[in-house]
């Protein structure tokens, strides 16, 4: 498969001043300083476009100065109150990093909004008011998001959060889940009115995040701000703001590191030396079983959030599996919401490296399955791409070792998965057409790069392709009305394989190399295909930002076939 051009956009920087890019010094080899792309790091696969320290902070420089204010506000947090100091958590919307689709923060809101009462209860005369927005109706409003929340990576116990977020039970939610939970509230209420206070629930939401880890906090603040932050990626990538989503999937991958949550039931109790500084920082021992699974299924969600977004822009993945001192011995999630008979093992290590090396484990969850399938689709995707023509024949040869292990490891998978079947009544089916569209997907992108050329290849893409469009005739999609905004990048992965599959068809045509009936079969049938998933994406793009800007790409493939 042929590289991708780089860029044709030009860098005024004359030859004379051009300097090392950020890769060459760190490896300490000579540098010719082009744009976007230098030559050393052109014939390194693994690196993305150059950065140069002239050219402002660069992209590793902001997330490291992210990772150690993240850090600084864990370690304030450990401390005594009367030994915490007054740093303020920086804001990444102000200043030259503010992206400009961004609301300004104080829009449409109060300088200080008033916070919400210890209950949901109104009088007829004067409605109690949140925002604006009566609470009675925000109650129910919530009810809904919680409902569809798994789609968006809501990993605590939904009960227990119902009971503290209503006043119901001794401990309220840290205020930055609270005010996120509400922004999410509105955002799917369906109603117009609704939906103009929506800038104003965002925009308390981002205050309240930069000063979530200052000040008083209660022993669930660390992970109700990693629910934050995983809702908040979530808000922006549905509704394409890129880089914002990927900036607060970045904290919460920093969250879930600095706070040892790739470390819980680890063999190892010592804290060695973290990816993060000179050690990670254990919380303090959950106070029952329902905290520490929580804690557990915190650490697997932002996992399979970073794997997804990362590999479907092609961007670094902010986790490692191969540094030692990075290394994830968390157990294995399980069912959040139905903890009854089942149990977490005593202790646990390397729990991503063995499931890469194909040993058997008691991961049989349906968070546990979306984990796996977030990371087969990631290495497999990472693999393909590190394929070129020509290759030496040495890194041929260990690029094919690889490629059948994840292949094998994939095809595992799929058959260790239950059917996606019952409609989309249940909410775990709902979840396994996801998972299933992760895994196939991962088939489809390893395949990818050898579909022209090996015949095998193609026929292995083309048939994780139409078993997506099968899973789709076993739900009920009209009755669907969200799903994890990951299924757009999926779905149109699936349109390129029958886009490539109908012209296969027609070049066939042309130079008569098989029966005319035989190849008009199978091009409609490619096309049928096609407009299955076609159809799927128009349904929820009625909802998703997202979902309706790649369903235009898609439909110009369409016009184009």
């Amino acid at each position: 498969m042929a590289q991708e051009s780089p860029s044709s956009h030009s860098f005024d920087v004359p030859p004379a001043k051009a300097k090392a890019c950020v890769n060459c010094r760190r490896r300490k080899i000579k540098c010719d300083g082009e744009r976007p792309k230098c030559g050393q790091c052109s014939r390194s696969s693994g690196f993305q476009d150059c950065e140069y320290a002239d050219d402002g902070p660069t992209r590793t420089q902001v997330l490291e100065e992210q990772i150690a204010i993240l850090e600084a506000r864990i370690e304030e947090m450990e401390k005594p109150k009367a030994l915490r100091s007054t740093f303020t958590l920086q804001n990444p919307y102000m200043g030259e990093r503010r992206s400009t689709s961004l609301p300004a923060l104080s829009r449409g809101g109060s300088p200080n909004p008033p916070m919400l009462h210890s209950d949901f209860t109104s009088t007829p005369s004067s409605p109690a008011l949140y925002e604006g927005v009566p609470l009675i109706e925000l109650e129910t409003l919530i009810h809904n998001f919680l409902h569809h929340g798994s789609q968006f990576g809501f990993f605590l116990n939904v009960q227990n959060f119902k009971e503290a977020a209503f006043g119901r039970s001794g401990q309220r939610p840290a205020a930055v889940l609270l005010d996120v939970v509400h922004l999410w509230a509105i955002h799917l209420s369906g109603s117009d009115e609704l939906a103009a206070y929506e800038g104003r629930y965002l925009s308390r939401a981002l205050r309240t995040a930069v000063d979530v880890l200052s000040g008083t906090h209660s022993l669930n603040t660390v992970l109700h701000c990693i629910q934050a932050e995983v809702l908040l990626s979530h808000y922006f990538l549905r509704n394409t703001r890129f880089l914002e989503g990927k900036y607060h999937i970045s904290a919460a991958v920093s969250l879930v590191l600095s706070s040892g949550l790739h470390r819980i039931r680890s063999a190892e109790t010592s804290a060695a030396s973290g990816p993060l500084g000179p050690a990670f920082r254990s919380l303090a021992p959950p106070r029952d079983t329902v905290e520490e699974n929580e804690r557990i299924n915190a650490f697997w969600t932002v996992l399979t959030l970073n794997n997804c977004w990362t590999t479907a822009d092609g961007s670094p993945s902010n986790i490692s599996y191969t540094v030692p001192d990075a290394r994830i011995d968390t157990p294995w999630p399980l069912d959040i919401n139905s903890l009854h008979g089942q149990s977490l093992p005593d202790v646990s290590v390397g729990t991503v490296t063995s499931f890469l090396a194909h040993v058997p484990d008691n991961g049989n969850s349906v968070a546990a399955f979306h984990a796996k399938a977030a990371i087969v689709f990631e290495q497999a995707s990472r693999l393909a791409s590190q394929y070129l023509p020509n290759m030496p024949h040495e890194q041929l040869a260990q690029l094919e070792a690889s490629f059948n292990a994840i292949d094998a490891l994939i095809e595992g998978f799929k058959l260790a998965l239950p059917a996606v079947q019952g409609g989309l009544q249940s909410l775990d089916a709902r979840e396994m057409f996801v998972i299933h569209s992760l895994a196939h997907v991962a088939t489809i992108q390893l395949h990818n790069p050898f579909a022209d050329e090996v015949e095998a290849s193609r026929a292995r893409a083309l048939d994780a392709a139409r078993a997506i469009v099968r899973n789709l005739g076993q739900v009920v999609v009209n009755n669907l009305v969200y799903i994890d905004p990951i299924m757009g990048p999926l779905f149109m992965a699936t349109c390129h394989v029958f886009v490539a599959e109908v012209m296969r068809c027609r070049r066939r045509r042309l130079v008569g190399t098989m029966d005319l009936t035989s190849l008009a079969q199978e091009e409609q049938s490619a096309k049928d295909a096609f407009d299955t998933i076609l159809a799927a994406m128009n349904l929820f793009a009625a909802n998703c930002r997202l979902m309706d800007s790649q369903l235009h790409t898609v439909r110009q493939m369409y016009h184009e076939l």
